[in-house]
């Protein structure tokens, strides 16, 4: 199945961001960061070169690079960037993508091309920070 993308007309509020590569790995330092003073109030998830925060808006960190993302009204299984969609009906392609993958919700990313689960968010203490970091840092 392909599909353009477009601008979002109405972008949502922001309940996660992500870091990709390099951007993912500064975004990693910043909530360490955070961590420090407590409870960070967001959850975290995390592959080889993708770190997913979730939580409200007001404490999502800010990096440069990273892009912004939200469930999306019309199918909120589907997380989305706030700021484009693609350019096909999102219930559809939400129901498609739970025909291949049942376990939602899921990220879709326009670049690069990605879909990612998100049903392995965790709280993002200290704990889990760190894991984090240890697996990037065998991984180089």
């Amino acid at each position: 199945m392909t599909w353009s993308w477009r601008d979002e007309p109405d972008p949502p509020q922001p309940q996660g961001v992500i870091g990709i590569g390099s951007v993912a790995r500064h975004l990693l330092t910043i909530v360490e960061r955070l961590a420090q003073g407590g409870d960070t109030g967001l959850m975290a998830t995390a592959n080889d070169d993708v770190l997913i925060l979730t939580g409200p808006a007001q404490l999502l960190p800010w990096a440069d690079g990273v892009q912004y993302i939200a469930p999306h009204d019309e199918a909120t299984a589907l997380w989305l960037p706030v700021a484009e969609r693609p350019a096909i009906p999102i219930d559809l392609l939400e129901q498609a993508i739970r025909r291949k993958h049942p376990r939602m919700p899921m990220l879709l990313l326009r670049e690069p091309g990605q879909l990612v689960p998100l049903t392995r968010l965790l709280p993002a203490d200290a704990g889990l920070l760190r894991q984090i970091r240890s697996r990037w840092q065998g991984d180089q």
